[in-house]
């Protein structure tokens, strides 16, 4: 039997400015009108930190289109929960990320698609690859822990080494090398995604050789695709997943899987364009 779970995946919105072609928000998503409240956030928070949760992740979507995210993060603050933001950026001023700081923010996760601007302006569907660059050096005046996280597939995965080189610039704590998982719309764009097991190999040798490298400067983590994963892949933490419909999706050792589960059909337009060989959200 599990015991309690150490991490809570909270799942505040669907919104998000970009429409990256790997993107994990399901086919079908819910509409803002049903979020859970402000409220009922802190309610869940609470209830976290009485099952002993430690850790609480704002995700999406994009966890900066909720206008109450500073009265979040000051609600998980409260919890003692440790409150890491996994974000895109985009939406994030000076002045609203002091302001988070300020309310207990102690980790941002900041996602790049690539270290060249066109190539990762492509893949997210916008030009975001510019603000990213520069977030990422206004973050570093701040004492908050600072993961990278860069996803990587067949497009992308044979400049992998220009990649890290270009991430270590940003000088970020952590670096996460993450090959898109293959659900959601990744999964509809797979066969222009999936890397071939030759460039898996290649990176995973590259990856080596950065940690190697970057030992006691910059903790480097990689996630390998699902069609090539044996095993386990290293993350093996007890979590919690809640969406933001309130929705409990799974509780899991390793990565979390929503494969299989079915988000309620909201009343959101379908935002799916066909750009060369993607589908996008």
């Amino acid at each position: 039997m599990l015991s309690n779970p150490l991490a809570l995946i909270a799942e505040i919105t669907h919104r998000c400015p970009l429409h990256c072609v790997y993107c994990s928000n399901p086919l079908q998503m819910a509409a803002a009108k049903s979020e859970l409240s402000t409220e009922e956030w802190l309610r869940v928070f609470r209830q976290a930190e009485e099952l002993g949760v430690l850790h609480v992740h704002l995700t999406g979507g994009e966890p900066l289109a909720r206008a109450d995210l500073t009265e979040l993060i000051v609600g998980a603050h409260a919890a003692n929960l440790y409150t890491n933001l996994i974000t895109s950026g985009i939406g994030l001023s000076t002045g609203r990320l002091t302001a988070l700081v300020n309310a207990g923010l102690d980790h941002i996760q900041l996602s790049f698609q690539d270290s060249r601007e066109d190539a990762a302006n492509s893949i997210a569907g916008t030009r975001a690859h510019a603000h990213k660059v520069e977030l990422a050096k206004a973050i570093r005046k701040h004492r908050v822990a600072f993961t990278v996280n860069l996803v990587v597939h067949r497009q992308n995965l044979d400049h992998l080494s220009e990649m890290i080189s270009f991430i270590e610039q940003l000088e970020p704590d952590r670096m996460e090398i993450a090959h898109a998982q293959y659900y959601g719309w990744a999964l509809q764009n797979r066969a222009a995604l999936l890397p071939t097991k030759a460039q898996l190999d290649k990176a995973v040798g590259i990856v080596a050789a950065a940690e190697s490298r970057l030992a006691g400067k910059i903790r480097i983590d990689s996630v390998v695709p699902d069609y090539y994963r044996r095993g386990n892949s290293g993350n093996g933490i007890r979590k919690r997943v809640q969406s933001f419909s309130g929705m409990d999706l799974a509780r899991v050792v390793g990565l979390s899987s929503f494969q299989g589960r079915r988000m309620d059909a909201g009343a959101l337009p379908q935002l799916r364009s066909s750009r060369g060989r993607f589908r996008r959200v």
